[in-house]
C-alpha cells in the first residue's frame, strides 16, 4: 500500500493563505476522540488559540501541540490525545518525531564544520566516499554538499520510491541507518545535472551525512549534540534511532483506505538525517529562533554559509532554501522555516525575525489531506494575527 506520493516538502510560509485562516479544517468529529482540558500558559495572547487547536481534533486528527511566542506573549497549549486507545491526553511536553523539520540542524552542522575548516561546501563528493556508492549514483562525482543540502544535485529521492515504504514497515525491530536506505537509489536517473536546478530530495541528505561521518570519524549525531544540542540545552531533543534511550515519543496515526495504521515502532529503530530528530515543541522553538538570532551560538559567517547568496536556491521571486532552511519574504519580513511530514507525524516550525514571532505546531497524524488541513487551520490562524 502506497502511504505517501511524495514526502516531505518545505514550508514555503503560505501568507498567501491567511485569508483562509480560522476556517475549520476537514477532519469531522468524533465522540470517541475527547477533546481534554489541558494547562496552557497564556499571556495576552490576541486570539484564543487553545479555541483554535481544540477545533482542528477530529477523526483523523488524535492531538495538536502548539507553541506561539512574541515579545508580548508566550502561548503553550495542546488539544486532543496523544494515544487514541488509552485516551492519554496530548501533553505540551511530549515528544514526537520531526521529520524535515530537522533538516535546519543537519544543515548548521555542516556550517559549523565548514567554518572550522574540517571540509567544504563545495567539495565533491568523490572526495569522501567510496567508489561502491559513487558507481551506482548517477553523477555524484559532481555534486556538490552544498548542493545536496540546498537540493540542486538532483539526486533521486529515495521517499519517492515502493522499496522505501516496504523498508520502513519492514522488521520495525531492526536498527536501520543512512546505509540501509541508500541502495533503493542505486541506477536511479538524475533529476538534472548538478547544479543546473531544484528538486526537493532527502537522498541528499544521506549522502550528506556520510561526509559527515567520514569527516568527524563517527556518527554525525554525536557532533550535533555537542555542537547544537548541548550548547541549547536542548534537553528534550535526541537523534532518532541513534539516542532512543535519551527519551520516548508519542503514537502515530495514518488512515489508508479506510484501515488505521499506528505508526510509532515504525520510527523507533530508524536514524537518518533526512529526518534526524525526536523534540518537543519548546526545544524546536528555541532553536530555529536561537539560529536566526543567537550570536553567542553562532556566527552571522555561519548564517551566511547557510542562506547567504552561495548557498540560498532561489525558487521565486519571494522564497529561496539554503542549507536545509527556506525563507520566505513578505511585508518587510523574512520568515525562517521548516516542516516536516513522516509516517503518522507533521510538524511545523517558523520564526519571523522583524516580529520577533516563533511557531511551532505538532499534530501526531500524516492522514490526508485532514491532517494537512488541520495543520494549516493552526498556523495561518496564528500568522493572521501578525500580518
Amino acid at each position: 500500500m502506497k502511504f505517501f506520493s511524495q514526502v516531505p516538502l518545505i514550508t514555503a510560509i503560505s501568507f498567501a493563505s491567511l485569508g483562509l485562516a480560522g476556517c475549520g479544517s476537514s477532519s469531522s468529529s468524533n465522540d470517541e476522540v475527547k477533546i481534554t482540558e489541558q494547562t496552557s500558559t497564556v499571556v495576552e495572547a490576541p486570539i484564543d488559540y487553545q479555541l483554535v487547536i481544540d477545533s482542528v481534533i477530529g477523526e483523523n486528527v488524535p492531538g495538536v501541540i502548539l507553541r506561539v511566542e512574541t515579545p508580548e506573549f508566550l502561548f503553550l497549549g495542546s488539544a486532543g490525545v496523544a494515544d487514541t486507545e488509552t485516551q492519554e491526553p496530548m501533553q505540551t511536553y511530549h515528544q514526537q518525531p520531526t521529520a524535515s523539520a530537522g533538516k535546519p540542524m543537519i544543515g548548521l552542522l555542516t556550517a559549523i564544520l565548514v567554518d572550522e575548516g574540517l571540509l567544504g561546501l563545495d567539495d565533491t563528493l568523490d572526495l569522501w566516499l567510496d567508489d561502491e556508492i559513487l558507481d551506482r549514483i548517477a553523477f555524484s562525482r559532481e555534486m556538490t554538499l552544498r548542493q545536496l543540502l540546498n537540493h540542486s544535485a538532483g539526486v533521486f529521492n529515495f521517499v519517492t520510491d515502493e522499496a522505501y515504504e516496504e523498508l520502513l514497515l519492514t522488521e520495525p525491530e531492526r536498527f536501520k541507518s543512512a546505509m540501509d536506505f541508500l541502495p533503493i537509489v542505486y541506477d536511479k536517473p538524475a533529476s538534472f545535472y548538478p547544479g543546473e536546478g531544484y528538486s526537493y530530495s532527502n537522498t541528499g541528505y544521506l549522502l550528506a551525512s556520510l561526509v559527515l561521518d567520514k569527516v568527524l570519524g563517527e556518527h554525525h549525531s554525536v557532533a550535533l549534540r555537542e555542537r547544537i544540542l548541548m550548547p541549547l540545552a536542548l534537553n528534550s531533543t535526541y537523534y532518532r534511532g541513534i539516542e532512543k534511550s535519551l527519551g520516548d515519543f508519542i503514537q502515530g496515526y495514518h488512515i489508508q483506505g479506510g484501515e488505521l495504521y499506528l505508526t510509532k515502532n515504525h520510527h523507533e529503530n530508524i536514524a537518518t538525517a533526512n529526518d534526524p530528530v525526536v523534540s518537543t515543541v519548546e526545544d524546536m522553538g528555541l532553536f530555529l529562533k536561537s539560529l536566526v538570532m543567537d550570536d553567542s551560538f553562532i556566527s552571522d559567517d555561519i548564517r551566511e554559509l547557510m542562506w547567504g547568496d552561495g548557498s540560498a536556491v532561489q525558487l521565486s521571486p519571494d522564497t529561496d532554501y539554503g542549507l536545509g532552511i527556506s525563507l520566505k519574504n513578505f511585508q518587510g519580513t523574512t520568515g525562517y522555516a521548516h516542516d516536516g511530514l513522516n509516517y503518522g507525524y507533521r510538524t511545523n516550525n517558523i520564526y519571523v525575525k522583524e516580529k520577533d514571532l516563533t511557531i511551532t505546531a505538532f499534530i501526531n497524524c500524516s492522514t490526508e489531506p485532514v491532517c494537512a488541513n488541520a495543520m494549516d487551520t493552526v498556523v495561518n490562524s496564528v500568522l493572521a494575527e501578525h500580518f
